[in-house]
């Protein structure tokens, strides 16, 4: 479940390269130009995709993917230094590594679908609904995981923009790096639990009738939490970083430091 409204104006996004012009202090001299142009352009896309666009939609999906991939030998190379934001975005990066997965089990289900193995068998609908369950998870997964690491991007920009001293002893790698493993911890909680129910109406649906197709589950209290969870992160990066693009800092060095 989505919730897009286009709440930044164009002219906002002119603001951007201000805000990413400390993303580009992290790296050496000799690269700060092409660093600003890809990791503005990474971010831009991230959120977008997030926050602007149908959460389904597959073209700016793929689009996220090719832009992470391309994002990631620079975040981890030596021409950038290890700070927070650089931690944060490269784990946005590696988020895109769900959507990856749920292609590759698409591509095989359609795969087996095309040749006829194991079609019209009662094993053969159980496998295929299965597969897609756990697809629309990944997805969600994806979401929930961009949404927490996008949430902490804004945070930390806008205690950049408003405290940048009294902060600094908070804007640490090693927090930024726990913060991502309780973000994933989260993601994947999300997911068991979610494939535990899944599961459960699956089999009880099988049970039932080994030939009518599965109906569509009801809304359980757990995707009830899980959509009020994603409403509520939507809206606080909206402000977040609304709030950051609208803002002329002082210095903008000090951004993302």
């Amino acid at each position: 479940m989505t919730f897009k409204i286009n709440f930044f104006p164009l002219t906002t996004l002119n603001r951007v390269p201000a805000l990413l012009r400390g993303v580009c202090c992290w790296c050496t001299e000799g690269g700060v130009s092409a660093c600003r142009g890809r990791l503005r352009r990474f971010l831009l896309l991230k959120l977008a995709t997030v926050l602007l666009l149908p959460g389904g939609a597959q073209l700016p999906l793929l689009a996220g993917c090719v832009s992470s991939l391309r994002a990631l030998p620079l975040l981890r190379s030596s021409r950038v230094s290890t700070k927070p934001s650089t931690v944060l975005l490269d784990q946005l990066a590696l988020a895109d590594g769900l959507l990856l997965l749920r292609w590759m089990l698409q591509l095989g289900v359609t795969l087996l679908q095309w040749t006829g193995s194991g079609s019209g068998s009662v094993s053969g609908l159980w496998w295929t609904d299965a597969v897609s369950v756990l697809c629309q998870q990944l997805l969600d997964a994806h979401q929930l995981v961009s949404l927490l690491l996008l949430g902490l991007l804004g945070l930390e920009a806008t205690l950049v923009s408003h405290w940048p001293q009294q902060t600094r002893h908070l804007r640490t790698s090693r927090r930024a790096q726990l913060s991502c493993r309780l973000v994933w911890t989260c993601a994947l909680l999300e997911l068991l639990v979610s494939l535990n129910s899944k599961h459960q109406t699956l089999s009880a649906a099988l049970a039932n009738s080994s030939s009518v197709p599965l109906s569509p589950t009801p809304l359980l209290p757990a995707a009830d939490f899980s959509a009020l969870l994603r409403r509520t992160l939507w809206l606080a990066n909206l402000w977040l970083h609304y709030t950051v693009l609208q803002r002329k800092p002082q210095k903008t060095r000090e951004f993302f430091h």
